[in-house]
C-alpha cells in the first residue's frame, strides 16, 4: 500500500507563485529599463491626455458641450504645446546649469570654509576645523548632472514614448471589444470592467490633479525666483514641477536646490532664507489648501508603503521611478483587492484598511 505525499495548501502555492512572479517582474524591470520605462511613461502620459480630455468634455457653455473627439483633440494639442515649452527649457538651461556647477562648487567650498572658521572661533579652537572629507563628498556637478541626466534620458526617448502614446490612444477604441472577447462570461466580464474602471478613474484623478497642482507650484516658483534674480529660474521651476510628483521628499528637494544656489549666488544668508520662505509658502498654500479639495482621500495609500514604493522604484528607475511610484501603487492595490489570496496585501497597502 502506497501513501501519497502530503500536498501543500493551495494558498501557500499561490503565495509562492505570486512571490516568484513579483521577483521575476522586478528583475525584468531592472535589466529591461530601456524597454519598459518608455512604455510605462507612455501609459502615464496617456492617462494624463485622457483625463484632460474628460475634463474638457465636462465644460458646458450654455447647452453645448465638447464631444469626446473634440475633447481628446484639444487635450492632445495642449499636451504638445506644453511638451514644446518643456523641451525649450531643457535645451536652453540643462547644459548651462551643468557647465556652471563647478563655479558654484568653488563658492560652496569657500562658504563652508567660512562656516568652519566661525565654528572654530566659537568653540575656542586656534585653527579652523577641517571639513576636507565633507567637501570631497559634496559635488554639485554630480548632483545637478544626475537630474539633468534624467531629463535628457527622457528627452532621448521622446520619439519612442510618443509612438507608444499614439498607439495606446488608437487602441483604446478597441479595448472594450477585447475585454468582451477575453471574458465571454457576463459576470466575469462585469467584474473585470469594474476593476479596470476603478484603476482608470483613480489614476486619471491622481495624474490630472497632481499635474495641475505641480504646474501651479512650478509657475509660482518661477515668479518667486525670477523676481529674486536667481540664475536659471526656468530650470529650477521645471525641477520643482517634476519633483512635486514625488510624495513627502519631492517638495523639500525642489526647494533646496534653488535656495542653495541663491545662497551661493548672492552670498547673503538672509536673502536665501527669504527665497526659501517664499517657496515654502507657495507650495504649502497650493498643496494644503487646493490639493485636498481636488483630490481628497481618493488614493487611500498607506504612507509606510508609499515610502517603501518610493525606495523600491527609485532603486529600479531612479527619479523617474519615484515619480511613477504612486500610480503603480494605486494600480497594484486595486488589482490585489480583487483576489482572495492577495486581498490582505491590498488591505495592508491601504491607509484606512478599506478596499473595494
Amino acid at each position: 500500500m502506497t501513501t501519497e505525499a502530503p500536498r501543500a495548501p493551495s494558498s501557500i502555492i499561490a503565495l509562492a507563485a505570486t512571490t516568484g512572479l513579483a521577483a521575476l517582474t522586478l528583475y525584468l524591470m531592472v535589466v529591461g529599463e530601456s524597454i519598459f520605462l518608455p512604455l510605462v511613461l507612455a501609459i502615464f502620459i496617456s492617462y494624463l491626455i485622457l483625463a484632460t480630455g474628460h475634463a474638457i468634455q465636462r465644460i458646458k457653455v450654455g447647452a453645448w458641450r465638447p464631444s469626446q473627439g473634440l475633447g481628446l483633440t484639444l487635450s492632445i494639442i495642449a499636451f504638445i504645446i506644453v511638451i514644446g515649452l518643456v523641451v525649450q527649457i531643457i535645451a536652453g538651461n540643462v547644459r548651462a546649469v551643468v557647465d556652471a556647477a563647478p563655479q558654484y562648487q568653488e563658492r560652496l567650498q569657500a562658504l563652508l570654509t567660512q562656516i568652519t572658521a566661525f565654528i572654530a572661533g566659537v568653540v575656542g579652537q586656534d585653527k579652523p576645523l577641517t571639513l576636507t572629507s565633507v567637501l570631497e563628498q559634496v559635488d554639485l556637478r554630480a548632483v545637478v548632472g544626475r537630474f539633468a541626466g534624467a531629463f535628457q534620458a527622457i528627452a532621448s526617448n521622446t520619439f519612442q514614448i510618443f509612438a507608444y502614446v499614439a498607439f495606446l490612444l488608437l487602441e483604446s477604441r478597441y479595448f472594450d471589444g477585447k475585454v468582451k472577447a477575453i471574458f465571454p462570461e457576463a459576470d466575469r466580464e462585469q467584474a473585470v470592467r469594474a476593476t479596470l474602471s476603478q484603476i482608470g478613474s483613480r489614476i486619471e484623478t491622481y495624474v490630472l490633479v497632481k499635474t495641475l497642482i505641480s504646474m501651479l507650484v512650478g509657475l509660482a516658483s518661477l515668479i518667486v525666483l525670477t523676481i529674486a534674480g536667481v540664475d536659471f529660474a526656468p530650470f529650477w521651476s521645471l525641477l520643482i514641477f517634476v519633483l512635486n510628483f514625488i510624495p513627502y521628499i519631492g517638495s523639500p528637494m525642489g526647494m533646496m536646490f534653488p535656495t542653495v544656489l541663491a545662497l551661493l549666488q548672492f552670498g547673503d544668508l538672509t536673502k536665501a532664507a527669504v527665497i526659501l520662505a517664499c517657496l515654502w509658502g507657495v507650495q504649502s498654500a497650493v498643496e494644503n489648501l487646493l490639493e485636498p479639495r481636488l483630490m481628497g482621500r481618493s488614493l487611500n495609500l498607506s504612507p509606510v508603503f508609499m515610502i517603501l514604493a518610493l525606495s523600491v522604484w527609485g532603486a529600479i528607475w531612479g527619479i523617474t521611478g519615484m515619480i511613477l511610484a504612486v500610480p503603480i501603487m494605486v494600480m497594484l492595490m486595486i488589482v490585489f483587492a480583487q483576489f482572495p489570496t492577495t486581498r490582505p496585501l491590498a488591505v495592508m497597502m491601504s491607509e484606512t484598511g478599506e478596499v473595494k
